[in-house]
């Protein structure tokens, strides 16, 4: 970028001093329309545009584009991104004036935020005083307890091993030991294993050197880059559990959420498509230096920085499966990505690009790109679980067996936190709230192998509507005692019921503190609810002894009484998988998505489609887009929560069986246009 180059008219406006930004009172800087800003010259106009194009940003040509003087990233102050997203335009240090006192030298660093320059190898000595900073000052929010068994903090391992950098091989160990944990991607590379054979071969001294050629390029580099921390042990998956051993493999798998979650720290892998990506900056040449800042007018230089979360979204790290309770549990984290380094704790984020702040931070919140930082804390349990599902759902898996194990860890920590236990994937306290799950974005696809009525039943994203459950005037204990009723039963393969949530298998859930989310009293259907016709609404208990036509699945059915009734749909959009329901008077009265769609023929007859009813919904965010479509009546509104909606879904009957092939929203005032056979209170038995 030329110094020569002279600020439009525009750019001209803005005071580009920090200390002048903070007191002039003005909060937005009108830059005119987007097409304007793409021909400009000026220097500021031009690093705007670069940091759109790194932070993905889109504006309509005609679109009226302002930047705002804000903290970003990490409590930095910076420009937003004009176009949007996690990208922010930020002053470099080398302007910042030098001051001696450190309460002036922080609030100095927070306005001058960019490194104008970033070395080519990895600057090690920065990044133990980004660890030892977090040991110092963090105490628990990001330290272990301590006294436990090794039995019990690494859940069924009989050993475990490790990767000693010093002596270059394998140890097996029931101590602990501080390490450093590998998180990557595996991908189509021949990557070198521990096996049955070469176990006792590697754990001799000297041996990692004799395979060195074997080794993957990101795994040797982890061990050198282990070295240099003055860390001596190292956790690799693919040389720390037995590849051929099934036993082995089988508690590696399951004590891998301790592993990471025990580390001193976790480095991420997350450039590159496979495990010879590497770990730039490590190796002498595998990284050139960069540019952090530009002048922008004479005496003022400016950058960008992007947030981690965005960066990560487009990493092929981000959209694998198991990797996601490796970074989630990890509780400090060396993030390798896009030719930059990352530092993440549960209080604190750094980076090479950024100026140092190593001050005692609360907490790492949600982002403009994620809001997984903040739901790792688990501060908000049943938003912190959607949220959890919410991403998890995005991402892919090889064999799609795997979609509970690779979440097991993490729901073992939600377990914890709502101090109840889980069916297939869903929170037995709080059932009511989980199953009213839809696509978000996409086609759900079903994996047969488990429950349609969970999530792990379905592969694509799928987004939980908490908006009933978690609406700002009521809370989520009042919406399970007065909107809902169904009283759920597990049938087990071999035929007995259970109850799905019973309190008396659940001793830590603590009944007495309303404010901690779950079931109390319940409220039958029939308690202030218009009914049609002689419905009786009581009966909640399970038939015991019922016979289908039908193999019964490997997994416990759903068994429970609610109101069944009967509806087409209309105008299916066959892109998004999503319709209406068509009431007898052929009224749209209700709004669905459709699932497995693209693999059934099951929505390819007239219907009517059975539906039933889950519970009362009051989600204006996902109605509101589908009200001025439907053809029946809104109720009065009276305040900000209006229950004029049933949460349902749509089944498809096999065999005396039924699975889950719809989700959506039912006006209320529908019930009684029911087409026939409905409505009628019904036993279901749910797959």
């Amino acid at each position: 970028m030329s110094s020569f180059d002279e600020l439009c008219d525009y750019c001209a406006r803005i005071p580009f001093d920090p200390k002048i930004l903070a007191s002039d009172g003005v909060f937005k800087y009108y830059l005119g329309p987007a097409a304007r800003l793409e021909s400009s010259q000026c220097p500021f106009c031009r690093l705007l545009l670069h940091a759109c194009l790194q932070g993905r940003g889109e504006a309509k040509r005609n679109a009226e584009l302002y930047i705002s003087w804000n903290r970003g990233l990490s409590d930095r102050l910076a420009f937003t991104n004009p176009y949007g997203g996690d990208t922010w335009i930020g002053f470099s240090a080398q302007m910042g004036p030098q001051v001696g006192d450190e309460v002036t030298a922080l609030e100095t660093r927070r306005q001058y935020p960019i490194d104008p320059w970033t070395g080519p190898a990895v600057d090690t000595a920065r990044i133990l005083r980004w660890i030892y900073s977090c040991e110092r000052m963090h105490g628990s929010a990001c330290a272990l307890p301590t006294g436990l068994a090794f039995t019990d903090a690494f859940r069924g391992l009989q050993v475990l091993r490790l990767l000693n950098v010093e002596a270059n091989c394998l140890v097996e160990t029931t101590g602990f030991n501080k390490y450093v944990a590998l998180s990557y991607v595996w991908g189509d590379v021949s990557n070198f294993r521990l096996t049955k054979a070469n176990r006792p071969a590697l754990l001799e001294p000297g041996s990692l050197n004799r395979v060195s050629h074997l080794i993957p390029e990101t795994i040797k580099d982890a061990i050198t880059f282990t070295r240099r921390l003055g860390c001596r042990y190292l956790w690799v998956d693919a040389l720390c559990m037995v590849q051929n051993d099934a036993d082995d493999l089988e508690q590696g798998v399951n004590a891998m959420d301790l592993i990471y979650e025990r580390a001193w720290l976790t480095v991420i892998a997350s450039c590159g498509h496979n495990a010879n990506a590497g770990l730039r900056g490590v190796q002498s040449g595998t990284r050139r230096p960069s540019q952090n800042a530009f002048q922008v007018i004479p005496g003022v230089e400016m950058g960008f920085l992007t947030g981690l979360d965005s960066l990560l979204k487009r990493s092929v790290y981000d959209s694998r499966a198991w990797t996601f309770q490796e970074r989630v549990l990890s509780r400090r984290i060396i993030y390798f990505i896009d030719d930059k380094i990352f530092f993440r704790c549960r209080a604190a984020e750094h980076a090479e690009h950024f100026t140092d702040i190593l001050s005692q931070n609360s907490e790492v919140g949600a982002t403009i790109g994620s809001l997984l930082p903040e739901a790792i804390l688990m501060t908000n349990p049943v938003f912190d679980f959607a949220t959890m599902l919410f991403y998890y759902t995005k991402r892919a898996l090889t064999s799609q067996n795997d979609a509970p194990r690779a979440m097991a860890g993490i729901i073992r920590r939600f377990t914890e936190a709502m101090k109840c236990q889980f069916f297939q994937g869903l929170p037995t306290a709080l059932f009511d709230l989980f199953v009213v799950f839809h696509a978000h974005g996409t086609i759900l696809h079903r994996r047969p192998s488990f429950p349609s009525y969970s999530w792990i039943g379905w592969r694509g994203s799928i987004n939980v509507d908490l908006g009933s459950g978690t609406d700002n005037n009521y809370s989520t204990n009042d919406w399970l005692e007065k909107r809902t009723w169904i009283v759920w039963f597990k049938r087990s393969p071999s035929g007995i019921t259970n109850l799905v949530w019973d309190l008396d298998a659940n001793e830590s859930f603590p009944s007495w503190d309303m404010d901690h989310d779950g079931y109390r009293n319940r409220r039958p259907f029939d308690n202030g609810r218009r009914l049609t016709g002689k419905q009786n609404t009581r009966r909640t208990m399970p038939t015991e002894e019922v016979s289908f036509s039908r193999t019964v699945p490997p997994y416990p059915i759903l068994q429970f009484w609610t109101m069944s009734l009967f509806y087409g749909i209309s105008d299916i959009d066959v892109f998004m998988a999503t319709g209406y329901l068509a009431d007898s008077n052929n009224n749209k009265c209700g709004c669905v998505w459709l699932d497995g769609f693209e693999e059934t023929t099951f929505f390819e007859s007239q219907g009517p489609f059975e539906v039933i009813i889950l519970s009362e919904s009051c989600s204006r965010p996902y109605t509101e887009a589908f009200e001025i479509h439907l053809q029946h009546p809104s109720s009065q509104r009276t305040g900000t929560t209006d229950w004029i909606y049933y949460y349902v879904l749509i089944l498809e009957w096999q065999g005396g069986i039924a699975e889950r092939r719809g989700f959506g929203y039912l006006h209320q005032s529908a019930v009684k246009s029911s087409l026939a056979p409905g409505p009628v209170w019904k036993e279901i038995f749910l797959a």
